[in-house]
């Protein structure tokens, strides 16, 4: 075995180290779009543009982000009212695996502990929202303008109005939804740009 491996040559092995590293690179690109079309649709199929959205309509295979912008609560609340520290791997792993890291898989496989610890706070921010500002170093397109205006404690309809957007059905939709339904001028990064300036602009006024 080991004389054969020896009389490969070197370009072949690297060949199927790059096809190896291509095949995964593949598989994880099909996972994420997979996940994407999943959770682009349960969103569609709820409507999730309406706002105000059921706690009861949580899943497992949603991550604190998804959450987050879903319910228009900002995630350094929800992630301080769960008792887990607020950092990128855990903003965007799914509530399953949360729920197995911190709350040692409690709950069934379809009704997780930290379900029900999430619902407990969206409700309680429901009930006395407060602005958390935003940590994300700004606005960013994954958010929604409900989103930001609960974080920054900015009314959306002034938002709405400096970026020159009608806001009927469109606050609780991130910006990337915005720009390809309405078409920003200069697209998607003009539009994050135009947003983080009606905050800035607000600030300033103040």
């Amino acid at each position: 075995m080991l004389k054969k491996l020896k009389t490969i040559s070197k370009t072949k092995i690297i060949a199927f180290v790059l096809i190896g590293v291509g095949l995964i690179i593949t598989v994880r690109y099909s996972i994420g779009m997979f996940q994407a079309y999943r959770a682009m649709e349960f969103a569609h199929a709820n409507n999730f543009a309406k706002g105000n959205l059921d706690p009861n309509l949580l899943r497992p295979w949603m991550n604190m982000r998804y959450v987050a912008v879903a319910y228009a609560v900002p995630e350094e609340f929800l992630f301080s009212e769960l008792g887990i520290r607020m950092e990128k791997r855990n903003n965007m792993a799914s509530l399953d695996k949360l729920n197995n890291q911190f709350f040692e898989h409690q709950g069934t496989k379809d009704h997780l502990l930290i379900m029900d610890k999430l619902s407990e706070a969206i409700l309680k921010y429901r009930k006395n929202p407060v602005p958390t500002g935003l940590k994300e170093n700004g606005v960013r397109v994954w958010m929604s303008i409900q989103y930001i205006a609960n974080s920054t404690g900015i009314p959306p309809e002034y938002i709405f109005k400096q970026i020159g957007i009608p806001m009927e059905g469109k606050a609780y939709l991130p910006l990337d939804a915005i720009d390809a339904e309405f078409g920003y001028e200069g697209g998607l990064r003009a539009l994050e740009q135009a947003v983080q300036q009606a905050v800035d602009n607000y600030k300033e006024s103040k």
